[in-house]
């Protein structure tokens, strides 16, 4: 591999680490649910909400492409 083409990909890599871990904390603060004993839970998206975020992503990657 040449060198900017490594440094494209190591970037890359490292802004969707950043995102990622963004995304899945914006995710929990928004749907953790905390009882009265201070036990918290968090379901599982339904298919049709995991269906938007794929597709939400799909869209953004393909902004990025173009």
């Amino acid at each position: 591999m040449d060198r900017p083409q490594m440094r494209a990909l190591v970037g890359g890599s490292i802004v969707g680490l950043v995102l990622g871990a963004l995304a899945g904390w914006i995710y929990y603060r928004s749907n953790v649910d905390v009882d009265s004993e201070g036990t918290e839970s968090l379901a599982a998206p339904s298919p049709g909400t995991a269906v938007k975020l794929g597709l939400g992503l799909l869209g953004v990657l393909r902004l990025i492409a173009d």
